[in-house]
């Protein structure tokens, strides 16, 4: 799929509205140099494209009682479609999972978890993920320290 061609304004305009989403729209008119009814025309275009899929609040987890975060990495076996989906579907179910990816490489899956302690961690684990019956092998590494990037650009265009 080619991505959209944004221009340098375009830029801006996602810019601005990663560093602050809450920010009025005269106010990224401001600091883009636009007229607001142009500003307003360039969010909307970015979402109808896809560029912007959504607006969200970062939560503190650790303030919502989840203060221990794990990835737990999962080999199933066998693979097929069904198999992986059924797995994901199931995973997902859990109000611990923050997020899931699949992945190339010796595991298949990698599962973000979110927990009040190592208690909690060790339950879904065993309980949860472990117990699936296509899971071949497990294993899951604590989470010191997660940074994200919240602010993302456009690719540079070789010119």
């Amino acid at each position: 799929m080619t991505p959209p061609q944004l221009d340098a304004v375009d830029a801006h305009v996602l810019e601005e509205l990663q560093r602050d989403a809450r920010q009025t729209n005269r106010a990224v008119a401001a600091t883009v140099g636009l007229a607001p009814s142009t500003t307003l025309n360039r969010v909307r275009e970015l979402e109808q494209s896809g560029v912007i899929r959504g607006y969200h609040a970062e939560v503190d987890l650790a303030a919502l009682g989840r203060g221990l975060q794990a990835l737990v990495f999962v080999r199933l076996q066998p693979k097929s479609d069904e198999i992986v989906n059924r797995f994901i579907d199931h995973v997902w179910s859990l109000s611990e999972t923050m997020g899931i990816d699949l992945i190339s490489g010796i595991e298949d899956v990698v599962i973000h978890l979110a927990v009040p302690d190592a208690t909690a961690l060790q339950t879904i684990v065993l309980n949860e993920i472990s117990s699936f019956p296509e899971v071949f092998d497990e294993r899951s590494s604590l989470l010191f320290e997660r940074r994200r990037r919240h602010v993302v650009l456009p690719v540079r265009s070789e010119a």
